[in-house]
C-alpha cells in the first residue's frame, strides 16, 4: 500500500501524485511496471477517481509514467534526453544522466561511396567509405540504431579499433580531426520490420530518424550518420532565442 503524506492542507492528487513518485524513485515500483487502475486506487484511499488521475497526469507528464489505451498506466524507462542546442554524443549524455550505456557492433565494413553519402562527406562518388552499424543500449534496452560513413582514406586504422567500447569522436581526434560542429536533420518516422526486431519494439512504433554530417575544426567532414531512435525512449531539447 503506497503511503500518503498525512500534512494538512495538501491536495489528495499531490498526496497520490508523491507517494507514487517515491514507490517509482525507491524502486518499488519497476520499470515498465503497471500501476494499480484509478478505480484501485481510488477506493484505497477513498477519493474520487478524477482526483486520482489528476495525480497521475503530472506524472505523465513528467514522462514517470505513460498511459497505454485500454491497458493501464506503467512506469517509465528512463529517457535519453539529448540537449541539440549543443553538439553531444550518445555516452556523454547518457553518462551525465547516470544511465549505463553500450554499444554492440553489427556491422564494420568498406565500400564505395553512393552518390549521397560521397556529397555529404566532399568525397569522389566511389571513393571508399568505412560503414560503421552500431546498436546502443541504455540500461540494457536498446535505443538507438546507428549507422555512420567516413572516409576511408582518412581512417583506416579505424578498422583495427574497438568499435564497442571507444567513442568515434574520441578516435577521430587521435587521428588529427577534432569534432567542432554538425548540421543535422531530424524526422518522424516509423519502424520497419528491421528496425523493430533490434530496438525490440512493434513494427510501426515511432522513431526519430536523424542525418547528420560531422565536421572537424578545420571543416573537414568526417562522419555522415544515419541514426535512429525509439521514439519511447528518446526526446530532444532545444533552446531557442529571439
Amino acid at each position: 500500500m503506497f503511503v500518503l503524506d498525512k500534512k494538512e492542507g495538501i491536495p489528495f492528487y499531490v498526496k497520490i501524485r508523491e507517494a507514487l513518485r517515491a514507490e517509482i524513485e525507491g524502486g518499488n515500483l519497476k520499470r515498465g511496471q503497471k500501476l494499480p487502475s484509478e478505480e484501485e486506487l481510488a477506493n484505497q484511499y477513498g477519493v474520487s477517481r478524477m482526483t486520482v488521475r489528476q495525480g497521475i497526469a503530472d506524472l505523465i507528464d513528467e514522462g514517470l509514467v505513460y498511459r497505454r489505451h485500454g491497458v493501464g498506466t506503467f512506469v517509465a524507462f528512463p529517457h535519453v534526453e539529448r540537449d541539440h542546442s549543443r553538439l553531444t554524443n550518445f555516452f556523454e549524455t547518457a553518462s551525465k544522466e547516470g544511465i549505463s550505456v553500450q554499444a554492440r557492433l553489427l556491422d564494420l565494413e568498406v565500400s564505395p561511396a553512393r552518390q549521397r553519402i560521397a556529397k555529404a562527406l566532399d568525397i569522389a562518388e566511389g571513393d571508399l567509405i568505412i560503414r560503421i552499424k552500431t546498436l546502443r543500449y541504455a540500461d540494457d534496452v536498446p535505443v538507438t540504431l546507428h549507422e555512420a560513413y567516413v572516409p576511408h582514406v582518412l581512417f583506416v586504422k579505424l578498422l583495427e579499433e574497438d568499435l564497442e567500447t571507444q567513442h568515434l569522436w574520441t578516435l577521430y581526434e587521435r587521428y588529427g580531426y577534432r569534432v567542432k560542429r554538425a548540421v543535422q536533420k531530424l524526422e518522424a518516422r516509423e519502424a520497419d520490420h528491421e528496425l523493430a526486431v533490434l530496438l525490440q519494439i512493434e513494427e510501426g512504433a515511432p522513431i526519430l530518424f536523424k542525418e547528420r554530417v560531422i565536421y572537424a575544426e578545420d571543416g573537414t567532414p568526417v562522419e555522415f550518420t544515419y541514426c535512429y531512435n525509439r521514439g519511447d525512449r528518446y526526446s530532444l531539447t532545444v533552446t531557442l532565442e529571439r
